[in-house]
């Protein structure tokens, strides 16, 4: 991790866009060259982030999900500012759209939920549990591949994932009122039946895990 002065980090960020912010500052910004800051609060000093920061989990996580050939982004940078007690990552830009992008302009629902269900399943056979899975944060590559963005919040399972794990992935799915309805548009059922064709759940789980989704 580099120790960046206030003074850098103004240069780094001169110019820069900012893509998303909260009532704390800045989180995410796009410079000129189209590589994209991402910034993490320190919340509490006595505390995990602090010695584990998001951006250094960002980054492992990054560089590992490429090595098992799912595509993410390439940190070139992962840096401290004292100044604004903010770690921070520096990346080139992803080239894609966004999930909820494609959906929500019309691009064929079938045929993307269908990929995505196999992605989710694929995920899940890596062991990989990403608690952050959204629309929001997976790309549709230009190649035609999904990736996957906002990394920080993952984890590598050294056991399969369990029933709740995938639970809670799809709950997260279905959290956001917007996203809720793309997917009750298409269908529910009709996309977790897509998940099960590709996934290694025991056919006598699979009714019980419906029921976790659904109930």
């Amino acid at each position: 991790m580099r120790l960046i002065s206030g003074d850098e980090y103004q240069a780094l960020a001169q110019d820069a866009r900012v893509l998303e912010r909260d009532t704390f500052g800045d989180k995410v910004l796009r410079r000129r060259d189209d590589q994209i800051i991402k910034l993490f609060r320190i919340k509490r000093l006595l505390s995990l982030s602090f010695l584990y920061p998001y951006s250094v989990r960002f980054s492992r996580n990054a560089r590992r999900l490429n090595s098992l050939g799912v595509p993410s982004v390439q940190v070139a940078q992962v840096f401290y500012c004292a100044l604004t007690r903010r770690h921070g990552v520096l990346y080139p830009l992803l080239p894609g759209e966004t999930l909820d992008h494609l959906l929500k302009k019309g691009q064929d629902s079938d045929s993307l939920m269908r990929q995505l269900a196999k992605f989710i399943a694929e995920l899940h056979r890596k062991k990989i549990y990403f608690r952050s899975l959204h629309l929001g944060n997976i790309l549709q590559l230009p190649d035609g591949r999904l990736g996957l963005i906002d990394v920080a919040d993952l984890r590598f399972n050294r056991l399969p994932l369990t029933l709740w794990q995938r639970r809670r992935n799809f709950r997260h799915l279905l959290r956001r009122v917007e996203h809720r309805t793309l997917f009750e548009q298409f269908g529910i059922e009709r996309f977790i039946g897509y998940y099960l064709d590709a996934a290694d759940i025991p056919q006598q789980k699979r009714a019980l895990f419906c029921s976790l989704i659904l109930g």
